[in-house]
């Protein structure tokens, strides 16, 4: 293992002790509990270190680090950092670095640490499961700078977010939202567990968690669900043991070492909340140009499909009389041979919400040679947009 990898391992293992000694059930994530099992090598990518509790373990091992601090590590969450992006919990070491430039504020300690998800329970309400998911929705596109695409629902809930946090101030709001999901996602005799990890959600039978069992990774013990074939089978499906770890290659925008912390890191390099600024500025630019971009190739298409239809159009009037001539013989099987590029252009013209019909004699007259050869499907989209 190189060092990165003995850091997480080592903050696993203080995890697993703080646990031991406390009596708080934890489980390897999915990914390192099937290095465990398959004897796999520990991951390359910093961002793999990750455990799971159930929410009210979460809360008591976050109140147990926050009354007991160890020298040169950090709990983060919500409650702690106005910032930080999401409904958990990341332990980490302050003596290194760890942080994508295109985040760069998620977190107060941008070392290598270890993420603590919840497991959250499926027995809530379901009228507190919509409003938690518009707020933590909200949260996460407030926090993401760099998001690309935002659809109409996403654009409200982020509004309306930060709204909140103008009203009630950010670390308030955030610790508000924090404290709301801890009521809201904990209790027992809950009969499933869900996992939420941004764009990903997986949800387990509550049996699988009921119990742990102990397996080794690179040569510490840990814990892992007592189910854990079902656990992985739902996971990465049935074939879980012939998965092997892709090859992994630190990303540009991803500063990574054991060697250095960040504050030494940015103390050489200059002023980090200077560097932090200019970065989610020009973040932003990005992300402003790229929207433009997309917005002219899409006008850049229409003119071209504009184009091409004034074209066919023109071809098509050249062909009048022989239309015409076909039409009064009821040749529809010629008719639909002649109109098949036709066809095709009103396929295109459909998906913009537009009709083909750059002459009313010959569109009359395609319209007729649908409904005679069968064509009911394009037939009635026309229908609709007269």
């Amino acid at each position: 293992m190189n060092k990165k990898q003995k850091v997480i391992v080592s903050l696993l293992k203080e995890i697993d002790e703080i646990c031991r000694q406390n009596n708080i059930m934890y489980y390897l994530s999915p990914r390192l509990t099937l290095c465990a099992v398959t004897e796999q090598p520990f991951p390359q990518n910093p961002l793999f270190g990750v455990v799971m509790m159930k929410v009210e373990d979460m809360e008591r091992f976050r109140r147990l680090i926050e009354e007991d601090p160890r020298e040169k590590r950090a709990l983060e969450s919500m409650k702690s950092h106005k910032w930080f992006p999401g409904f958990y919990l990341r332990y980490e070491n302050t003596d290194t670095i760890c942080i994508n430039l295109d985040r760069t504020r998620d977190y107060e300690y941008p070392g290598i640490g270890v993420n603590i998800f919840p497991l959250r329970t499926s027995s809530v309400s379901g009228t507190a499961k919509r409003r938690i998911s518009r707020a933590e929705n909200g949260w996460t596109q407030l926090c993401d700078i760099n998001q690309t695409e935002c659809g109409y629902k996403n654009r409200i809930n982020r509004t309306l977010m930060r709204l909140q946090c103008l009203i009630n101030g950010r670390q308030r709001q955030a610790s508000r939202l924090y404290e709301r999901f801890c009521r809201e996602f904990q209790g027992e005799g809950a009969e499933q567990y869900i996992l939420r990890r941004r764009k990903q959600t997986l949800t387990f039978p509550a049996e699988i968690f009921a119990e742990t069992k102990t397996v080794t990774l690179e040569g510490e013990e840990f814990q892992v669900p007592a189910g854990t074939e079902e656990y992985l089978t739902i996971c990465y499906g049935n074939n879980y043991r012939e998965i092997q770890e892709a090859r992994y290659v630190i990303p540009s925008s991803m500063i990574v070492s054991a060697r250095v912390s960040y504050a030494q890191f940015w103390k050489e390099e200059g002023n980090y909340e200077k560097y932090c600024k200019e970065r989610r500025k020009n973040s932003r630019r990005l992300a402003k140009a790229r929207k433009y971009k997309k917005y002219f190739n899409e006008c850049w298409k229409y003119v071209v499909l504009c184009g091409a239809r004034m074209n066919l159009g023109i071809f098509y009037k050249s062909r009048k009389d022989y239309i015409m001539n076909l039409y009064k013989n009821e040749d529809y099987m010629a008719l639909e041979k002649v109109f098949r590029p036709y066809y095709r252009m009103t396929e295109k013209s459909l998906q913009k919400g537009e009709l083909f019909a750059e002459d009313v004699e010959i569109f009359d007259i395609y319209v007729d040679t649908l409904e005679k050869t069968g064509r009911t499907v394009q037939r009635s989209k026309i229908s609709a947009l007269i």
